[in-house]
């Protein structure tokens, strides 16, 4: 594919982001099982699943939300503001003031990881990213907006790296999927392994992407891949939720 095809959808990553809810401490990671990760397993037959079998599991990161005070609760909603109306130094100040306060809440070193890279200031924003995960493991946006840092340096292996760890957190994010996906397709010049994470995504969102169906189409083309007449069925609802503390 070509990369103007998609040129602008960089400059949309970083909005979807914005506003992620602070989380509580990370839960302890399990000691037991596998920790092999979705992405890591072998390349899917054409029209194969990656996703795991049976129905979606809830979003780790949202499972743990966090009891702060009312303070930090209005510190945390005066900060999205001012990032809504790019009022970066506010927003900093703000988000600076919670880290202290309370250096659990991973939502807001993710913010405020996103306030640096709104100012070009890409080696704070990757610390905070940074930041973001060692408070949380299961922040599954720190790690897409560090690996896309790292995507745009040209450090792929670590962009992958990262794109997987999210996977590996929770197989049912999308965006980790499609952004491992264009990894795969615009970068590393590996589209059969993109093409089970590009259907994985549409899988995930229902099938009502048209931009990534076309994607695919395109992908199917150059591997010689015959698509199937039926419509890609939707996974089970993986609900992620939302929160504004």
């Amino acid at each position: 594919m070509i990369f103007t095809k998609r040129a602008g959808l960089w400059l949309l990553v970083m909005a979807t982001s914005v506003l992620v809810a602070c989380s509580s401490s990370a839960p302890k990671k399990s000691t037991g099982g596998s920790n092999k990760s979705v992405a890591e397993e072998t390349i899917a037959a054409p029209g194969t699943s990656i996703l795991p079998a049976g129905p979606a599991t809830p979003n780790p990161y949202l499972q743990n939300k966090p009891s702060v005070s009312r303070e930090i609760s209005q510190q945390f909603a005066d900060a999205t503001r001012a990032m809504r109306n790019k009022q970066w130094a506010q927003a900093e100040g703000l988000l600076q003031k919670i880290t202290v306060a309370n250096p659990k809440l991973s939502g807001a070193y993710l913010n405020l990881g996103l306030v640096y890279r709104a100012q070009q200031e890409n080696k704070r924003a990757e610390q905070a990213f940074n930041d973001a995960i060692a408070a949380n493991h299961t922040n599954l946006d720190a790690y897409n907006q560090l690996a896309i840092l790292q995507r745009e340096s040209g450090n792929f292996s670590a962009a992958e790296s990262n794109y997987k760890k999210a996977l590996s957190v929770w197989p049912y994010h999308a965006e980790s999927h499609k952004n491992i996906a264009i990894l795969y397709d615009l970068y590393l010049g590996k589209s059969a392994e993109a093409l089970p994470h590009y259907e994985a995504y549409l899988q995930l969102v229902g099938g009502e992407d048209k931009q990534v169906k076309s994607w695919i189409a395109d992908l199917q083309r150059r591997l010689g891949i015959t698509a199937k007449p039926k419509a890609v069925e939707a996974a089970p609802a993986a609900v992620e939720g939302e929160s504004n503390e």
